[in-house]
This record gives structure tokens, C-alpha cells and sequence, in this order.
């Protein structure tokens, strides 16, 4: 006997919806999102390094104007106020005893700054970054025995070969010439100071560097001479630029002068 036909239980699968497996609206928010946060990091980034560069100001209105009323009577009551105390303010610059100005840059205070002369002629090396941002000037007493024919800056604006952070400041590198006529005298050097200006021979190469700290044995060296005491802390300036394997965070250039700039120290 067949079985007679009666309710049956509807097992198939229910029909899905992209929306409900995809969630495309989800997605293009979460896309959306990221481009806001990749975009706000680019300018983040770029104001950073503007202020770092530019040691400037960001977002600020200067044509900013305080709210000023309408009403005559209080303009000028605001403006009685400010007058009275612009006047105590005059009142007191006025009755102030003039004091000597320590940062003033006068040629007595410079002269006396840059310490005892250690030899018959100074050298002066301006040191700029990136070829138009004045850094510092040093100032450097050559020895009495060194020539300034012989010291090799010479040849306008340089740039410095290498800074080893904390160790030695390489102004310049050459090759030696064989065939030029040479006569220096190159020997170990022992317990070199700091600031000292020296000219050394390595592996068929001339080096011009100062020393960054004490250093007990400089071999092949000769020493020309010694950074004056009044530009001891703009070593530690250029030393900022360096790394402990010598490359430069910075392009450094210098040039060599003859006179030293009143303005600049």
C-alpha cells in the first residue's frame, strides 16, 4: 500500500544575500578610514618637518584680531586702560639702572674670549648646512711652525668628509701625490687634547681633522694646531651632526677666512 502524501519539513538552504555575507558598507568605511589615517599621517609628517628644519611656528593666525565692541564709551575705556599701562611700563624701563649687556658682542669681549695665541697666526673656518644655513664659526691658533701654505683647507667652500660622533672630525681627505715634494713631520702623537687640529697620513691618504675628545696615541700625525677656548662649545654643535660610523645627518660646508666675524661669535 503507498504511503498517503502529508506535511513534509522544508530542509533547504536559505537564500543569503551579498549584503549579508560581504557587508560592503563595512567595507568602504574601513577603506575610507585608513585613507583618513594615511592622509593625517602625511601632513603630520610634514609639519614635523618643517618645524624641525624651520624652527617655525604652525597653525597660527596672525591676522587673529581680539573682539573689539561697537560701544564708543567702552573703546575708549579699554583704550584708557592700555594707555595707563603702557605708561607704568615706560615708567618702570625708565627708572630701570642701565646693566652691562653679557651677550653683547663687543670686539674687547671677543678678543678676551678667544684665549692666549699659541702661535703667530689664527685661523677662522666658518662652518654652514646645506651650503645657506650659517651654523658657527671656529676659531683655530696654528702653531708657530705651520705655515698657512701648508695646512690643507685651502680651495674656497668645502664639504666635511666625515664627523665621528664623539671621536674625530674629519674636515678634508686627498690622495698624496708622489711626485710633489713633501716635508712634514709625521710622527706618534701622544695624549692629543681635545680641539686639536691635525694633519695624517693613512694608507695613501692625507687627512685634516680635529679631535672631539682626548685621544692618547694619534700615529703618523702632525699637529697643527689647537682650537681656540672661546670655540670649544661649537665643537659640540658640529658633533651633533655626526654618527658613530662618520656619516653626516646633515651635508656640513665650510671655508677658511682670515679674520674672524665680530657678528658671529
Amino acid at each position: 500500500m503507498a504511503p498517503t502524501a502529508g506535511p513534509r519539513i522544508d530542509t533547504t538552504a536559505p537564500t543569503l544575500l551579498v549584503e549579508s555575507v560581504l557587508k560592503t558598507a563595512k567595507m568602504a568605511r574601513d577603506v575610507e578610514r585608513q585613507r583618513t589615517i594615511v592622509r593625517e599621517n602625511k601632513e603630520l609628517l610634514k609639519k614635523i618637518n618643517q618645524i624641525f628644519r624651520t624652527k617655525g611656528f604652525m597653525n597660527i593666525d596672525y591676522n587673529f584680531r581680539v573682539h573689539q565692541s561697537l560701544n564708543t564709551e567702552v573703546r575708549e575705556r579699554i583704550t584708557r586702560t592700555v594707555e595707563r599701562q603702557n605708561r607704568e611700563i615706560c615708567k618702570r624701563i625708565m627708572s630701570r639702572k642701565a646693566s652691562v649687556d653679557t651677550n653683547l658682542r663687543a670686539t674687547k669681549r671677543n678678543r678676551s674670549k678667544l684665549g692666549p695665541r699659541i702661535g703667530g697666526h689664527r685661523m677662522v673656518v666658518n662652518f654652514w648646512e646645506r651650503s645657506e644655513r650659517w651654523l658657527c664659526q671656529l676659531v683655530i691658533e696654528v702653531c708657530p711652525e705651520v705655515t698657512l701654505a701648508e695646512l690643507p683647507l685651502s680651495g674656497g667652500r668645502l664639504k666635511i668628509f666625515r664627523i665621528y660622533e664623539g671621536t674625530f672630525m674629519v674636515l678634508h681627505s686627498s690622495i698624496i701625490q708622489q711626485s710633489t715634494e713633501r716635508n712634514i713631520k709625521l710622527g706618534t702623537l701622544g695624549s692629543v687634547p681635545k680641539g686639536s687640529v691635525l694633519k695624517q697620513e693613512l694608507d695613501g691618504r692625507e687627512y685634516c681633522l680635529i679631535t672631539l675628545r682626548r685621544v692618547d696615541n694619534v700615529s703618523d700625525a702632525q699637529l697643527l694646531g689647537l682650537v681656540a677656548a672661546g670655540s670649544m662649545d661649537k665643537l659640540e654643535l658640529l658633533n651633533q651632526y655626526g654618527s658613530k660610523y662618520g656619516r653626516l645627518l646633515e651635508p656640513i660646508y665650510f671655508e677658511v677666512t682670515s679674520e674672524v666675524d665680530e657678528t658671529c661669535l
